[in-house]
C-alpha cells in the first residue's frame, strides 16, 4: 500500500473526534440557543483572538470545525480567517520531537498567535465589516436533509451521521490531493521551493493551501534540513488550514466569499512570512 494512502487514511480518523464534538455543540445551539443572540456575536470584539487561540491547538480538526460554524452563521470571517492562521497542524509536534531548539517551537507558536489575531482583526474591520449578521440557518445541520425526521433522531445520533458524512468527503479529497503529490514527487515539489530569493515566502504560502496535515509536515521538514527559511515556513503554515477550505467551499453559502477568504489568508500568510524574511528571527 503507498505510504500517501496510509497517510490518508489516519489523517481523515484524527479528525473524527474533534468533528463530532463540534456538531454535538451546532446541534445544541440549534436546539436550545436564540439565533439572534448568535447573529449578535459572531463578529463580537473577542472572535479573532479566540479563534487564534483556538487555531493554534496542534489538531488538524480545529480549522474544519470552524469552517463548520462560519458556514453555519455562528462566527465570521475574521475569527475564521484568525483560526486559519493560527492552524499549524502537525508542525508543532514534529518541531518538539525533532529539534533540540525549544526556541524555534516558542516562536512558530507565537508569530502564529499573534499575526493570526492581527489579521483577524485587519480583516474583520476593514474587508468583512459589512458582513451579514442576520439570524443564522435554524437548521444548521440538515440543510440537504429531512429536517422533521432529523429532529426525531439524537444530538448524539445525528451528529454521528452528519461527522461520518463530511469525513467520508475530506476522506476522498485528500486521497486525490495526496495521490497528485506522490505522483508529482516531494522532490520535485522541494526543488520549487528552494529558490533563495526574498519572495519565496509567496511560494511556501501557496504550497500551504493545499489541503490536508501532510502539508505541514513537509513544510516542517523542509526546515529542519535546512531547505527553506523560519519566515517562509511560517509563509506555508499560515495559510496551511488543513481540511478548513474543503469544509468551507464544500458548504458555502457564496463561493465568492469563500475565495474572498482564501484570498485573504494567502495574502496574510504571504506577507507575514515577507516581514519575518526582512525583520528574522531565526
Amino acid at each position: 500500500m503507498p505510504e500517501f494512502i496510509l497517510e490518508t487514511i489516519v489523517d481523515t480518523l484524527k479528525s473524527i473526534p474533534i468533528l463530532w464534538i463540534v456538531y454535538v455543540l451546532i446541534e445544541l445551539i440549534q436546539r436550545k440557543m436564540k439565533p439572534e443572540k448568535i447573529a449578535q456575536s459572531r463578529n463580537s470584539v473577542w472572535a479573532p483572538a479566540v479563534g487564534a487561540l483556538a487555531g493554534s491547538i496542534p489538531q488538524c480538526g480545529f480549522s474544519a470545525a470552524y469552517a463548520t460554524l462560519y458556514n453555519g452563521g455562528v462566527v465570521g470571517a475574521g475569527a475564521l480567517i484568525s483560526v486559519f492562521i493560527a492552524t499549524s497542524d502537525e508542525a508543532i509536534p514534529i518541531l518538539l520531537s525533532r529539534s533540540q531548539d525549544f526556541g524555534i517551537v516558542l516562536a512558530l507558536i507565537l508569530c502564529k498567535i499573534i499575526f493570526a489575531m492581527l489579521a483577524g482583526y485587519l480583516f474583520q474591520y476593514t474587508i468583512f465589516r459589512n458582513e451579514k449578521t442576520s439570524s443564522p440557518d435554524k437548521d444548521l445541520i440538515c440543510r440537504s436533509e429531512h429536517c422533521h425526521e432529523h429532529h426525531k433522531k439524537s444530538i448524539l445520533l445525528n451528529s454521528l451521521i452528519h461527522t461520518l458524512k463530511i469525513s467520508a468527503f475530506i476522506g476522498v479529497t485528500l486521497l486525490i490531493i495526496n495521490a497528485v503529490i506522490y505522483l508529482i514527487g516531494e522532490d520535485k515539489l522541494e526543488a520549487l521551493l528552494l529558490s533563495q530569493s526574498i519572495f519565496q515566502p509567496f511560494i511556501t504560502a501557496l504550497v500551504g493551501l493545499i489541503p490536508g496535515c501532510a502539508t505541514s509536515v513537509l513544510l516542517v521538514e523542509l526546515l529542519l534540513k535546512g531547505s527553506i527559511s523560519f519566515a517562509s515556513a511560517i509563509a506555508g503554515l499560515s495559510t496551511g488550514a488543513g481540511f478548513g477550505f474543503i469544509i468551507l467551499f464544500k458548504d458555502s453559502k457564496s463561493l465568492k466569499t469563500s475565495f474572498l477568504i482564501l484570498a485573504c489568508t494567502y495574502f496574510a500568510g504571504a506577507i507575514i512570512g515577507m516581514i519575518l524574511q526582512i525583520i528574522p528571527i531565526f
